[in-house]
Parts: C-alpha cells; sequence; structure tokens
C-alpha cells in the first residue's frame, strides 16, 4: 500500500489487535459517535431514522449489527495490508456499494476515519503515541485517496 512502512504496519497490528478483541462493542461504540456527533449521517440509514435518543441507539441491534460490519470491513483491509491486489479489490468493491447502492457521500469516510482515530486516542490513551497517532491517519489517508479515486471514476464526485 503506497506509503506505509514496515513499521506503520507493525504499529496499525499492534493497536488493531487490541480493538478487534471486540468488535462489536468497539464498532457500536463507532457508529454511536457517528450518529451522536454528526446526527446528519442517519439519513444514510433508513432503519436507523426512527431511533433518536443516546439510550435508544446504545439498545438498537441494527446499530450494533452496523458496527459489527464497520470493524469486519477494516479487519479485512489491515489483514490484507501486504496484499495490494486484494487490498484494491476490497475498496473497489466497498466504494461501489456506498455509490451505488447506500449513495454515501465521499467526506463521510472522512468522518468516520476522524471519529475512529478519536476513540482510539481515548481507549488507548499513551499507549497512542504521536506516532501511532502519525500512522494511522496516515492509513486512513490511503485509504480515502482510493476511495475517492472510485468515486471519482463513478462520477459520484465533483
Amino acid at each position: 500500500m503506497t506509503g506505509i512502512t514496515e513499521a506503520d504496519k507493525e504499529n496499525i497490528h499492534f493497536i488493531w489487535e487490541k480493538l478487534y478483541e471486540n468488535p462489536e462493542e468497539n464498532g457500536k461504540t463507532i457508529v454511536l459517535r457517528m450518529f451522536t456527533d454528526y446526527p446528519e449521517t442517519k439519513m444514510y440509514f433508513q432503519h436507523f431514522k426512527n431511533i433518536s435518543t443516546l439510550e435508544e441507539m446504545k439498545k438498537s441491534p441494527q446499530i450494533k449489527r452496523h458496527g459489527k460490519i464497520v470493524m469486519s470491513a477494516l479487519n479485512k483491509l489491515i489483514a490484507n495490508l501486504d496484499n495490494g491486489e486484494e487490498l484494491s479489490s476490497l475498496l473497489a468493491k466497498m466504494a461501489e456499494r456506498h455509490i451505488n447502492v447506500h449513495k454515501v457521500d465521499l467526506h463521510n469516510f472522512q468522518i468516520i476515519f476522524n471519529i475512529i482515530i478519536a476513540i482510539l486516542e481515548e481507549t488507548f490513551g499513551n499507549a497512542f503515541t504521536p506516532e501511532i497517532r502519525g500512522t494511522w491517519t496516515k492509513l486512513f489517508g490511503v485509504i480515502y485517496a482510493c476511495l475517492e479515486s472510485h468515486y471519482k471514476d463513478a462520477g459520484f464526485y465533483p
């Protein structure tokens, strides 16, 4: 993956192994943060529109399920950091699904990436060093650039 070094991969795996120990709960945390900090993102989810309070969101099996989907998608990407062809294929499929099925604007990926980094900082405290933060920022930047390319090719991005 362009720009991701072996040291970066070690930093990514160091944090990810711990975060992925509980994908449902950690994924739910990501989705809850997205919906509370960016309530406009709920418009992309028909079955979440009627869930309005934080308590309802915390109890929602759909939010928990979507959180696990987010975590599983990230896990596949991270597991394939050394397999550029598979990684490219996964990102192409992700972009296609978000463009054609969900009609999700590209900037929403940056929102969720920023949320994940904030949650990593909160969860890992001092263990989430500036170096590790930089690695995750780099990873999400590369993923975003690839998604952006697919969005442009599909004419879904200005």
